[in-house]
């Protein structure tokens, strides 16, 4: 392979295009001895005569001629490439895709992303609200740059960083009359509206209860989408059980939130990524974003 660096195509490219050694070494901030020098290399390298020299003018041969104008466009490219890279760096242009699990996706990250779309227009955004399973595929799958949800014990690949602790809270009717802060026990005999088992918060609640009550509760009513769970809790005049987070939702502006104890139940939230993979510049500034709204 003919290895030329890029301070000699730059030499061919200025000095075919002004046809003096001393415009072109002006223009490239060198001596024109410099740029002779570096030109007799370039010619050694490609074993061709580039330019015709003689003491009053200095042109291009016609494989110098076209050499140049393929140069050219070779070198437009990577500045174009360059100045890409660098928008990237600086966070005005480019793509960063996320994965996150619906609930967080409608309230907690809906906040943060329209916060980062505002600090940073030229980033296009994508989201994957999808079950936590799936987004440790996705990830794995290189389909998304970072997922925020709760990943104990998932893949080996993936790495986690702690976003913050999050604990399970009841809604309820304020008909109910629940109180400020309430026990396991005290919902037992209530009209419980649940979310499905195939969610970690589901199969979290059902601990819960089995651990307070001594036996299984099943909920009256049950969905598999946070928002149905909040708003037949409101239609239903019942009580759900939720991450904390899903009081940003407005579905809760008519529930009565309680604080949930003996025992108390938490789950860390968390960003994932793949281990050893570099984040992205968007990616970073994202997981910022996203820390500072919980301080």
């Amino acid at each position: 392979m003919i290895k030329l660096s890029i301070k000699q195509l730059s030499a061919i490219r200025e000095l075919a295009s002004t046809r003096s050694f001393t415009v072109a070494a002006s223009s490239l901030h060198t001596t024109q001895s410099n740029l002779s020098m570096t030109i007799r290399e370039a010619e050694e390298i490609v074993g061709l005569r580039l330019f015709d020299r003689t003491t009053k003018f200095v042109i291009p041969t016609a494989a110098g001629e076209a050499f140049a104008v393929s140069i050219g466009r070779l070198l437009d490219d990577l500045d174009l490439h360059i100045a890409n890279l660098q928008s990237i760096g600086e966070l005005s242009n480019g793509t960063l895709s996320i994965g996150v699990t619906p609930l967080l996706g409608s309230t907690l990250v809906a906040e943060a992303i329209a916060t980062f779309s505002e600090r940073y227009p030229g980033i296009v955004i994508r989201m994957e609200d999808a079950p936590t399973h799936t987004l440790v595929t996705l990830l794995i799958q290189r389909e998304i740059d970072l997922a925020i949800g709760t990943f104990d014990g998932r893949a080996a690949e993936i790495q986690m960083q702690p976003l913050f602790e999050d604990r399970l809270v009841a809604l309820s009717h304020p008909s109910v009359g629940l109180a400020d802060t309430v026990r396991w026990t005290d919902l037992s005999d209530k009209k419980i509206i649940g979310i499905g088992q195939s969610s970690s918060v589901g199969r979290m609640i059902e601990h819960a209860f089995l651990s307070a009550t001594k036996r299984v509760v099943r909920p009256t009513i049950a969905s598999h989408h946070w928002l149905t769970v909040m708003a037949l809790t409101s239609y239903a005049k019942g009580v759900c059980i939720v991450p904390s987070y899903a009081c940003l939702s407005e579905f809760t502006n008519t529930l009565v939130r309680s604080e949930l104890i003996e025992p108390n139940m938490a789950r860390t939230i968390s960003f994932a990524s793949i281990k050893g993979r570099s984040l992205s510049p968007a990616a970073e500034a994202f997981m910022n974003t996203l820390i500072c709204l919980q301080k």
